[in-house]
């Protein structure tokens, strides 16, 4: 079999970075690395810069960004999306396509799947975010996939409850858990030097703050408590720009604002997911809705403020106190969590030898087929 791995946001990378290397120096996988999306996105930082600096070969491009300006142009990217996907798995002979997540994008990649009977492997799959469209899109992925592998038992078990053959799902642990451990995070000047910084450790607040594109709230209210804690913020934040989601410029204008008008606020769009994970390591907390902040954070001891409903449905560790939009919620929420004292997480996205777990699967995967 030839298995062609997609990545489309700087997210997703970061998750499969190490798969990727693995795939890389395999001979018993045939496997090449598509790039698209906000891989290519100047404004969010052109993280397909970060693929390049990490070895990793990019074989084919597809440059369409699928930032969601209006329904009508996401629809008119996907399609077109969609046509040149279909193109580059036709000319290079792809039997499967494996992908990490749940992006709406992905759902190109159902549909070419589906119709031209190429294998589905999902990555990350039995996860749920009722507060983002793209929980539906991960729930179609892991039920059209042909194989799925998850983060933990937990979410193999909530897949197994929802119909899927439990033979199709395996627990693979978390990928990101393993990259941490084999990962050689970046000192603090490190950090400072690369980005023009002069972080402190444990006196600044790291940041992501993505829309949330399934409920009822306005971008404007989701975004209110937090947009008054920057312009009002008497300590040093670092803050990342959001996903190219429906809401997401309103609130890169609105960082962009605060970052000129309170000088504790740093904007960078863009930080690679090592000086990420850097910056993590040595922050007092992290603060947002992204995922980072129920993975991530928690595996390295790392208190977080989860603002909203964008993560809701996704177990939670101990080491998360969730706020609501308003600025007082969010304050209450910080006085919570500067109380807190843990030395160690119960998690339910495991740590495993995810990669390694990934190729064998997938090697066996591929010698099953060519024996049927």
């Amino acid at each position: 079999m030839k298995f062609m791995t997609l990545s489309t946001n700087r997210a997703d990378f970061s998750h499969l970075s190490l798969l990727l290397s693995v795939f890389e120096n395999s001979s018993e996988i045939d496997s090449i690395f598509c790039v698209s999306g906000s891989h290519w996105d100047k404004v969010r930082g052109l993280s397909a810069e970060e693929i390049r600096d990490e070895n990793i070969q990019i074989d084919v491009k597809i440059r369409i960004l699928f930032d969601w300006v209006s329904n009508a142009q996401l629809m008119k990217n996907i399609i077109s999306f969609q046509k040149r996907l279909r193109t580059i798995v036709k000319s290079n002979h792809i039997d499967a396509i494996i992908v990490l997540g749940d992006r709406i994008e992905m759902l190109a990649v159902i549909n070419v799947c589906l119709i031209d009977g190429i294998k589905l492997i999902h990555i990350s799959g039995g996860e749920t975010t009722k507060g983002a469209i793209d929980d539906k899109v991960r729930n179609l992925l892991s039920h059209t996939a042909d194989l799925v592998f998850t983060s933990g038992e937990f979410f193999r078990n909530h897949l197994i409850s929802q119909g899927l053959n439990e033979h199709k799902i395996i627990n693979a642990g978390d990928p990101m858990l393993e990259i941490i451990d084999n990962l050689n995070i970046p000192e603090i000047d490190e950090l400072n030097s690369k980005f023009k910084l002069n972080m402190k450790e444990s006196e600044f607040v790291l940041c992501t703050y993505h829309p949330e594109t399934d409920g009822e709230d306005d971008i404007k209210k989701q975004f209110a408590g937090l947009n008054e804690l920057l312009q009002k913020s008497s300590q040093d934040i670092l803050i990342t720009s959001p996903n190219a989601d429906k809401g997401g410029d309103y609130i890169l204008n609105s960082i962009q604002k605060a970052a000129k008008l309170n000088n504790r606020i740093h904007f960078i769009p863009h930080m690679g997911f090592k000086y990420y994970l850097s910056a993590m390591k040595f922050c007092k907390y992290v603060c947002g809705n992204s995922s980072s902040l129920i993975i991530e954070a928690p595996y390295m001891l790392k208190g977080s403020l989860l603002i909203g409903h964008r993560q809701e449905g996704r177990p939670l560790a101990q080491s998360i106190v969730q706020s609501g939009y308003s600025y007082p919620s969010l304050i209450a929420a910080e006085t919570e969590l500067k109380s807190m004292v843990f030395e160690k997480n119960k998690m339910y996205y495991e740590r495993k030898d995810t990669s390694m777990i990934i190729l064998e699967s997938l090697i066996q995967y591929s010698k099953n087929l060519t024996l049927q």
